[in-house]
């Protein structure tokens, strides 16, 4: 599905065609703004840079599609992907960002959106950096409890509602057809889920070199060392996973196995996470779900991920330096 930026309908609208008489006669009270926040940056040899804000376009799309079709007074006007994030891989391609002035975009933009009446605010984004998706849902925080929206993430709320906190939706996706538990093993990025998405919603961009390319984990990399598997048994573990992840990012570009994707897997992946997430903003629209619970279940922990301090003191922990900041 190659995203067409003029196929619009009446209760789905461009934001950036828009006359100031459209938004002078649009029903604002039932009209939800729409934005996906998600980064630039490499996935691997075989994907494009745009993977996660196009997927997080895809997702966000469809999830306006469904959610069109259950009620008949919703209005939605779609602003354009905003490429701000942090916590990207630190390859060439890759565009970063510090978490502050993820929050601080974030944040200035609802408060721009709700100061001209649109109230319902809803943040699109496929990228699973904690301090990306928890400086969202802050800056959301911040701007329903000081101008009174209801801004919400929609991607910390699907993972609420699906996983315990953690981006990985394998549990979720393995039951679509042409998809099993060994090719979902470590996928994390550009592997078999988003190469499958990218060739569905954006395939004449993607490198047909995918086919080819072998599966890589993490977890395959300790045991080719003869080191032990991950675990979060203890603070100690939690701490060597973080560091394990940040140094295996260093040298490769994906994790997973991109040869086992198709489009036909994408398609059906973006109608099921689509179905489970309309199903969750279906309960925001109609009240039932309030935007102060429409957090990730990490949100308890926010100060460990959104703290500059913190962040610092963890990569001079670990022997890392920023190669940006």
């Amino acid at each position: 599905m190659d995203y067409d930026p003029k196929n619009t309908t009446a209760r789905v609208r461009e934001w950036k065609y828009l006359t100031g008489r459209d938004f002078a006669e649009m029903d604002r009270a039932n009209t939800v703004a729409v934005v996906s926040c998600s980064p630039l940056e490499v996935h691997g040899p075989h994907l494009p840079t745009i993977t996660d804000n196009q997927e997080a376009e895809g997702l966000t799309l469809r999830i306006m599609e469904i959610l069109c079709e259950r009620y008949a007074e919703i209005q939605f006007v779609h602003l354009p992907p905003v490429y701000v994030a942090c916590d990207v891989l630190p390859h060439p391609g890759s565009v970063m960002f510090r978490p502050s002035t993820c929050r601080a975009v974030v944040q200035d933009m609802g408060r721009s959106l709700v100061r001209q009446g649109f109230r319902h605010i809803w943040m699109g984004s496929f990228h699973g950096g904690p301090r990306h998706f928890l400086g969202m849902e802050a800056a959301a925080d911040h701007v329903n409890r000081k101008y009174g929206g209801k801004m919400v993430s929609v991607f910390s709320t699907m993972i609420a509602r699906l996983t315990d906190g953690d981006s990985d939706l394998s549990d979720v996706l393995c039951t679509i057809e042409g998809l099993d538990r060994d090719a979902l093993d470590g996928d994390t990025h550009g592997g078999v889920v988003e190469t499958s998405l990218m060739l569905y919603l954006l395939g004449k961009y993607v490198d047909p070199g995918y086919a080819e390319l072998p599966q890589m984990t993490l977890g395959r990399r300790l045991a080719a060392r003869g080191e032990r598997p991950l675990s979060t048994s203890s603070l100690k573990e939690v701490f060597r996973g973080f560091r394990e992840k940040l140094f295996y990012y260093l040298e490769d570009t994906y994790s997973g196995m991109p040869s086992a994707a198709s489009a036909e897997i994408g398609k059906d992946a973006i109608d099921k996470l689509a179905t489970l997430a309309a199903d969750a903003m279906g309960d925001v629209w109609e009240g039932k779900l309030d935007p102060n619970d429409c957090h990730s279940p990490l949100w308890s922990k926010r100060w460990l991920f959104t703290m500059p301090a913190l962040g610092w003191a963890f990569e001079r922990a670990v022997g890392y330096k920023n190669p940006i900041f």
